[in-house]
């Protein structure tokens, strides 16, 4: 077994990153070997912030969260990079976003992107149905767990969750045109249709 065999380093130093090989479901059992190659790995490099790319990755488990906790009361000033909308979601929900730095690092992609370069973009808001009308309402990005009225009825209604969107909603960096994607597809290199720059759509605190 190599030394660390839970995640690969594309950067090392007293800024690093890490890329888990495995699906993080596939190790959670190894919590305790997970906890120690990383807090090894920070030893090893001197490293005073630790970037852990969560590219391709929907959710964190508890157990996962507690190696992170564990790292961060050490004293490593932990970054999520490439964190869903559910994952950074979810630490705003635990509030747990005080204590982990959540889409503040560029990471690249894990493709590479040939004949263009790929830009991140800040979502700007949540398309979410309106329990009276069902129509489509276009909710800012802040207003996450507030109340908002319809465009077109202007009933009151919550804005419970993320996963309630069907669609984001964001503005292309070249062109500033309105890009309106399916959810699932944040975190996803896509060209614009106007101007084609690639872009990916992302939660930027």
């Amino acid at each position: 077994m190599s030394a660390f065999d839970l995640f690969e380093i594309p950067e090392a130093g007293t800024v690093s990153t890490v890329r888990f090989i495995q699906q993080i479901d596939d190790f959670s059992h190894r919590t305790p070997d997970l906890h120690e190659q990383l807090a090894r790995f920070v030893g090893d490099k001197s490293c005073l912030k630790q970037v852990i790319d969560l590219c391709e990755t929907t959710y964190l488990p508890s157990s996962v969260l507690g190696v992170l906790v564990q790292l961060h009361t050490g004293g490593c000033e932990v970054h999520l990079a490439n964190a869903s909308g559910d994952v950074a979601e979810a630490m705003q929900v635990t509030q747990l976003n005080w204590m982990f730095h959540v889409n503040e690092v560029e990471v690249g992609s894990w493709d590479k992107v040939t004949g263009a370069e790929l830009v991140r973009i800040p979502l700007e808001g949540y398309g979410l149905t309106c329990p009276e009308c069902l129509h489509e309402t276009l909710v800012d990005r802040h207003l996450l767990e507030k109340r908002t009225a319809c465009s077109e009825c202007c009933e009151d209604f919550s804005v419970a969750a993320i996963r309630e969107a069907s669609h984001v909603f964001a503005n292309c960096c070249s062109c500033e045109t309105r890009l309106r994607v399916c959810r699932e597809e944040m975190n996803a290199g896509m060209p614009c249709p106007q101007c084609d720059a690639l872009v990916e759509v992302c939660v930027i605190a």
